[in-house]
């Protein structure tokens, strides 16, 4: 993603019921990132799973089919793009990332929505750096 895109966000983000328009904008000179941000409102991080948690989307996808019913209309819909929300924290190694409730941004409606996956063993806290993966700079 090159430009940032305008959304709507249906059903609104948790916590921010009365926030339904949205800018997600890439990081500068970081193809990892994104801002999702509401104008006056709150900013949030967010990266794509697959950069970070290789098998989490095809998870996510055989979750949501699964618990929903399969009808042709969805078989035309567009594929959406999947982003996670980013804590940040004071040390890099406790940065996480909220698997429990995705976003599902869908470009060409510019629509976006955060699904949460009930009875699934994702949480709002898995770390983005896990100790096994830190590099040793020295």
């Amino acid at each position: 993603m090159t430009a940032k895109i305008t959304l709507q966000m249906d059903p609104p983000l948790l916590g921010f019921e009365e926030i339904n328009t949205y800018i997600l904008t890439p990081v500068e000179d970081n193809p990892y990132f994104f801002w999702l941000e509401a104008e006056d409102g709150p900013k949030f991080l967010l990266t794509k799973p697959e950069y970070f948690f290789p098998d989490y989307l095809q998870q996510v996808k055989s979750f949501c089919m699964s618990n929903r019913a399969k009808k042709e209309e969805h078989a035309a819909e567009e594929e959406p793009d999947v982003y996670v929300i980013i804590t940040l924290a004071d040390k890099m190694e406790e940065i996480t990332a909220n698997l429990l409730a995705p976003l599902f941004v869908y470009r060409q409606k510019r629509q976006a929505a955060q699904i949460v996956l009930y009875d699934s063993d994702f949480t709002t806290r898995h770390l983005l750096f896990p100790p096994a993966e830190h590099r040793s700079c020295g």
